[in-house]
């Protein structure tokens, strides 16, 4: 048991270096003006990693005040994430202004949606509160990527190096988060550290495809170019994937503006 603690703390430590490694990297390759709210999820996930490591030595965690430090923190990070979920969004998307304005409607949907899970299924009680909406909010990133992802693959959005390397390294870890608390809830707590360590190797792995892609990045291929085409040439566009895409783009921006006029 001893082992497999020290074995964690290791590689929790790893973590927090290799964290560090990326955002100086996004820093010097000049990437934190492109993903200003991913960079701070990281300074976040480091901070808390601080934090958290202050807890452990100065108090025991199952204390009320030690454990709203753990898991207060844990919530800032989660803020953080989703807000650096909605720029990766915004950056595939927003291209297509129609195609990004139906997008944020979702989001905020998904979000009401966790929310209302959250507060269903957590018995009255903070800690429920807290482990339900992290796992729902983890579940609701991969679902959001995945089907973004695949839209982007239908309709052969260019997706560059850094946003599929994010979307990537955020869905591997946040399905395996789902997994892995819905494990431990159920069946195999006594196995608690064993999952946990295997949730930070897997976080590990999200940091190694995002430190590659940060090494690789070159911030004047990473622009967002708005796809501006004049009515009388849609029907001129060779590809039919194309003009599916800029008809679907169309139509959606004709649909918020008259939403807009309504309110």
């Amino acid at each position: 048991m001893a082992d497999s603690l020290y074995l964690q703390d290791a590689t929790w430590i790893t973590t927090t270096i290799l964290e560090l490694v990326l955002l100086v990297q996004l820093v010097r390759k000049k990437a934190v003006s492109n993903y200003p709210f991913f960079a701070a999820y990281l300074t976040s996930a480091i901070l808390q990693s601080a934090a958290v490591a202050t807890v452990y030595r100065t108090m025991e965690v199952r204390q009320t005040a030690g454990w709203l430090a753990a898991w207060g923190t844990q919530g800032v990070v989660t803020i953080m994430r989703s807000l650096a979920l909605v720029e990766l969004a915004r950056r595939v998307l927003s291209a297509y202004p129609g195609i990004w304005g139906l997008a944020k409607r979702l989001l905020v949907a998904v979000g009401l949606g966790v929310l209302f899970y959250v507060l269903l299924f957590s018995k009255g009680q903070w800690d429920w509160v807290i482990m339900n909406g992290v796992r729902g909010f983890e579940l609701a990133s991969a679902a959001v990527i995945v089907t973004m992802l695949l839209f982007a693959r239908f309709y052969r959005l260019p997706l560059h190096l850094m946003p599929r390397a994010l979307a990537i390294g955020f869905c591997l870890y946040s399905s395996f988060y789902v997994i892995d608390y819905s494990l431990l809830e159920k069946v195999v707590q006594q196995y608690s550290v064993f999952w946990n360590f295997l949730g930070i190797v897997t976080f590990l792995a999200s940091l190694v495809v995002w430190i590659r892609a940060a090494n690789l990045y070159v911030a004047a291929q990473d622009v967002i170019k708005p796809a501006i085409i004049p009515p009388e040439l849609y029907g001129k566009l060779s590809s039919e994937v194309n003009l599916r895409l800029h008809l679907l783009n169309r139509q959606l921006m004709q649909l918020l503006y008259t939403e807009e006029r309504r309110s």
